[in-house]
């Protein structure tokens, strides 16, 4: 699948958070998006997943603009994560990432076997099995956010599109998660993530989106973009490059020395 981005650009009444922002991903590939707070990269998500309608520019997945896709054939295609928090629910774990079928279930039925077994398939794979009859409710955070990203895997989605995903997770999780984000494009699939986590990005994604002061933007190959001066000059900071080996592998990490 092909997600391509025109000449983005967006203004809260009458100020301007994205201007003339292009970019194009093809499936599989993983695109980590970066920036400083308040440089509109949620926005930008929003407006991907048609949350936010009146932009200028175009978003055309397979050459279709979104706006002539309905919402039910859009959301077959793409399963969204939103920052870490807990909605209220009155749903249990299991009722809560079955809802990630609902385009495919009758509700005035009950779930079919096979639709349980696809939704306890993700709960195993995400570690919360455990967590199977419990309220959302009664979640931590944490716990929450991980119910969440089976919910939106459940339905094997073409296009994944997170925001912070890490956010609220322990380390562990945190691995977890971005493991099961490897492995999504490992199977062919399309998987966006806003992070605050430069090491992150470097080690998991191929392809970075840099959003900077001034509706500049900057995007590649994430070894490209992901750089001491990028970095620097995106952040206003001062920050040096390191380098970790463990056995044959060798880690890439970003450390922020003072601002400037």
């Amino acid at each position: 699948m092909i997600l391509e981005v025109k000449n983005l650009t967006f203004a809260y009444d009458k100020n301007v958070v994205l201007k003339n922002l292009s970019f194009k991903l093809e499936s599989p590939v993983v695109c980590s998006i970066l920036g400083p707070n308040g440089i509109g990269k949620t926005t930008l998500i929003k407006c991907l997943l048609s949350i936010i309608k009146d932009f200028d520019g175009e978003i055309l997945l397979d050459d279709r603009t979104i706006d002539r896709i309905s919402r039910k054939d859009f959301y077959k295609y793409v399963s969204y994560v939103k920052q870490g928090g807990k909605e209220n629910s009155i749903y249990t774990v299991l009722d809560t990432v079955l809802l990630g079928l609902a385009s495919g279930i009758n509700p005035l039925l009950k779930p079919k076997t096979s639709d349980i077994e696809k939704a306890e398939e993700k709960l195993e794979e995400l570690h919360i099995m455990h967590l199977r009859d419990k309220s959302v409710s009664h979640l931590s955070g944490g716990e929450a956010q991980m119910v969440y990203m089976a919910r939106a895997l459940v339905k094997d989605p073409k296009i994944i599109i997170l925001d912070e995903p890490e956010s609220n997770l322990d380390y562990r999780n945190q691995l977890l998660v971005l493991d099961i984000i490897k492995g999504l494009k490992d199977k062919g699939q399309l998987i966006i993530f806003n992070t605050h986590y430069p090491d992150h990005a470097l080690r998991y994604s191929e392809k970075t989106l840099m959003l900077r002061e001034d509706y500049k933007y900057i995007f590649g190959d994430t070894k490209e973009i992901i750089t001491k001066e990028n970095i620097e000059d995106t952040f206003n900071i001062r920050a040096a490059v390191g380098e970790l080996r463990d056995g044959n592998e060798i880690y890439r990490d970003i450390i922020p020395l003072s601002i400037r």
